[in-house]
């Protein structure tokens, strides 16, 4: 397909480089922090109930709007059992659209180190019980 585009491309005498055709997607940038849909919510709930064992925990609100991370960012905290909160990073590649993700298509990172999760200690982050909507 794209060689077919790069051709009709030198017949329209138009002069588009296959360097051009196939340069890198950037990551996303946000103009305001964006709300999570609810397969997004969905999906980071299920993840809080799983890796904190149904312990209670919390969810950002909005997606992070650092666009280092490569994607969409929510954030997971539940108490640590020796104080503090133990915070998790979601980081979905693309935007749910509410289909179900079935395990073979589903990219998304769950991250846990402390290094990691640094956006999600940011002061700037509004959290919502997991499980609301």
């Amino acid at each position: 397909m794209l060689a077919g585009f790069a051709l009709s491309a030198c017949l329209s005498g138009e002069s588009t480089s296959l360097a051009e055709l196939a340069a890198p997607v950037s990551a996303p940038a946000f103009a305001a922090p964006a709300r999570p849909g609810p397969a997004e919510i969905d999906y980071a709930n299920a993840t809080a109930a799983g890796i904190y064992r149904r312990r209670s925990a919390e969810r950002s609100a909005t997606f992070l709007t650092d666009r280092d991370l490569g994607g969409y960012g929510l954030c997971l905290r539940s108490p640590a059992a020796k104080g503090g909160m133990d915070h998790a990073l979601v980081l979905f590649t693309r935007r749910l659209d509410g289909d179900a993700i079935s395990q073979v298509d589903d990219d998304t990172l769950v991250l846990r180190r402390p290094a990691d999760t640094a956006p999600c200690r940011a002061g700037d982050i509004a959290y919502v019980p997991a499980g609301q909507r």
